[in-house]
């Protein structure tokens, strides 16, 4: 055994354990993940309950809201309700109380509008109002700027639970020297080994955001009245070894969070966007950026100033009882 080490070569050692490595994580992401869209447990079929409704209260908190937007949305929301019914699943989960929430007020906000949606539409959520009781009509939260940034110098907890992902952005420039300031807080964020493997590539040109927005999933309806875009990138050559792989992804998420609170602490709204994307959509990135092929790409924070009124979608967590595990 001893001879077989000598004579193989360092590098194909650690492609084969690369290899281990990526094929366990295929294995568990390929066995449990919910990529083949069978709905076999409650959590598969909540992880999609909360998609589809996270998109319609989205648009409910729209700078210009469409009428009539996601009506393909709302009726597979409500297939999927109705397979969760039919699967007799918790009933008082926060992923199904929230999705009848919003169903609720997607159809209370078009009748204030006066306008007609899809019959399908109206049918199936009276049908659904049958078969569920508990759930309420909250509304997406309205702020006044000022309220919003009330707690920008208070203590932790007041400034943490006062931050909320932001999609209203008026066309007030952020000086630059403002951003750096944020940069700089981000900055100090935990970082694997002090490697400091984080690069951000800030965008403010207008006809530069629009093409890096065309690549990502998810900004429609406010994206185009962002003031500046980071671009979250990790420089994957300071990893040192096999087990290293997914180091950029929790260095580039810890950044992206502190990158946040500091936009806040400046009276900065922000949204993280991200960056779940096809390869020729990262490499068309790359190539419009000049990002070198040793950073990873790991998400983009769109963020501006916020005109005087704002919309913020609810997005109610979990109670820390429902994710601790006490051993």
């Amino acid at each position: 055994m001893s001879f077989i080490k000598k004579i193989v070569p360092k590098k194909v050692k650690i492609i084969a354990k690369l290899s281990k490595l990526y094929a366990y994580d295929f294995n568990r992401f390929i066995k449990n993940s919910n990529v083949y869209q069978t709905f076999d447990t409650e959590n598969k079929l909540k992880g999609k309950l909360t998609i589809y409704y996270h998109v319609l209260e989205k648009g409910l908190t729209m700078p210009d809201t469409r009428l009539g937007f996601g009506e393909p949305v709302v009726l597979e929301l409500i297939d999927m309700m109705n397979m969760y019914l039919d699967k007799k699943y918790n009933l008082s989960s926060l992923e199904f109380v929230h999705s009848m929430n919003v169903l609720e007020e997607y159809v209370e906000f078009h009748d204030k509008k006066s306008f007609a949606l899809k019959q399908a539409i109206t049918d199936q959520v009276a049908k659904l109002r049958l078969r569920i009781t508990a759930y309420e009509t909250p509304k997406q939260f309205e702020f006044d700027r000022d309220v919003y940034f009330a707690h920008r110098e208070s203590s932790f907890d007041k400034f943490c639970l006062s931050r909320y992902s932001s999609r209203n952005y008026s066309d007030v420039l952020i000086p630059e020297e403002v951003l750096m300031k944020c940069v700089r807080l981000a900055l100090k964020s935990p970082t694997s080994c002090n490697r400091q493997v984080n690069r951000i590539y800030m965008v403010r040109s207008a006809e530069m955001k629009q093409e890096v927005l065309k690549l990502q999933y998810g900004n429609r309806g406010f994206g185009h009245l962002a003031d500046t875009l980071f671009v979250i990138t990790a420089d994957i050559s300071v990893f040192q070894g096999p087990n290293d792989r997914n180091e950029s992804f929790v260095n580039s998420g810890m950044f992206a969070m502190s990158l946040l609170y500091a936009l806040h602490r400046y009276d900065i709204g922000a949204c993280p966007l991200n960056w779940s994307v096809e390869v020729h959509r990262d490499l068309k990135l790359r190539q419009l950026l000049g990002i070198p092929n040793n950073e990873r790409v790991g998400l983009v924070v769109s963020c501006g100033y916020l005109p005087e009124k704002i919309k913020i979608a609810s997005s109610p967590r979990l109670d820390a009882e429902e994710v601790v595990k006490i051993l």
